[in-house]
């Protein structure tokens, strides 16, 4: 959430929004920086005492800041152009006569200062390689588009949040789908991260009937080894000018309205632990039992009431008629 200083400094987060009991007036769920503290005050009292901080960085400060946040590779990077249907495409920044080129001898474009100016500008749109050559990444990211997004998203934002992690929302360039982020306090191996996202996707699903997740896409990174001669997914960065504007590109809260100072929310950014990471992986899955018989409709399917059964014994019972492909997760990992 945003944060605020009162006229005798006093430097205070909120946490939360709630309303009254009869709903003619709000109250805001407040954090002292210095000593954690939390307090509640009315709204209106609040905006008495209380202005927005801005983050006052210098242009180079908020250069530093983005690349220390999206620590992906920097070698090379992900430059983008319009195609003939009007949609947005990536590819490497190679040199220019690369196709002529062995892919050993083939060099690229480092994304610079510059680059990161005009992606900020609008002038061009940057996408970033989240593995390292040793297939280690310091963020996942969890990817949704059109459908449920909005309900995926929040519950995605809850699971973590009771398990004292903080997701990070992003609304995608298309403004129809969003990018969940999560920023980790050392490099962990992609296979791990991934893990971290599927364990979530998983909680998620088992405490949510509601949700299809059928918005659910993809991973950032993708895969749990680097392809030979290949550099992974991309992922298109945030804050490119021109989406920037529609309120697009941004991070935002649970009303998805963006948050006021996005580089004062970068400062703030809250990172996970190796532990937290391996405590959530270990994490076992509530378990259902079905103590009651079902009422199943056998045809070239199985079907049965959505209504007659737990959210987590659902989960259970999609697991029990789902199987893994070993071929594709073989390609997945190596092509």
């Amino acid at each position: 959430m945003a944060v605020f200083v009162s006229l005798d400094g006093i430097v205070v987060e909120v946490l939360d929004v709630f309303s009254s009991f009869n709903g003619d007036s709000e109250f805001f769920l407040c954090k002292r920086l210095k000593d954690k503290s939390q307090f509640v005050m009315e709204r209106s009292r609040f905006e008495e005492m209380f202005q927005l901080q801005s983050s006052h960085l210098t242009t180079q400060e908020k250069l530093q800041l983005f690349t220390s946040v999206f620590a992906g590779r920097y070698d090379v990077y992900a430059k983008s152009f319009i195609n003939d249907q009007g949609k947005i495409q990536y590819f490497p920044s190679y040199d220019y006569g690369w196709k002529q080129l062995p892919p050993e001898k083939r060099s690229f474009q480092t994304l610079t200062d510059s680059v990161l100016k005009s992606h900020f500008r609008g002038e061009t749109a940057i996408g970033i390689f989240p593995m390292h050559l040793d297939d280690s990444c310091y963020f996942l990211v969890l990817d949704f588009d059109e459908g449920d997004w909005k309900e995926a998203g929040l519950t995605i934002r809850r699971i973590a949040r009771e398990r004292q992690m903080e997701a990070h929302l992003e609304i995608s360039r298309s403004g129809h789908g969003l990018h969940i982020w999560f920023f980790f306090e050392e490099a962990i191996l992609s296979r791990e991260a991934r893990l971290f996202g599927k364990k979530l996707l998983e909680l998620a699903m088992q405490e949510s009937m509601q949700l299809s997740f059928d918005s659910f896409d993809r991973m950032f990174p993708n895969q749990d080894v680097l392809p030979k001669g290949g550099f992974g997914n991309l992922i298109a960065l945030p804050f490119q000018g021109e989406a920037y504007h529609q309120g697009r590109t941004v991070f935002v809260d649970e009303h998805f309205q963006p948050y006021e100072d996005q580089w004062r929310y970068l400062q703030e950014i809250q990172r996970i632990s190796t532990a937290k990471v391996a405590l959530l992986i270990q994490e076992e899955l509530g378990k259902q039992e079905l103590d009651k018989e079902l009422k199943v409709v056998l045809s070239n399917m199985i079907q049965l009431e959505k209504s007659s059964v737990t959210s987590k014994a659902l989960f259970f019972l999609k697991n029990m008629a789902s199987f893994s492909n070993p071929e594709f997760y073989s390609r997945l990992k190596l092509e």
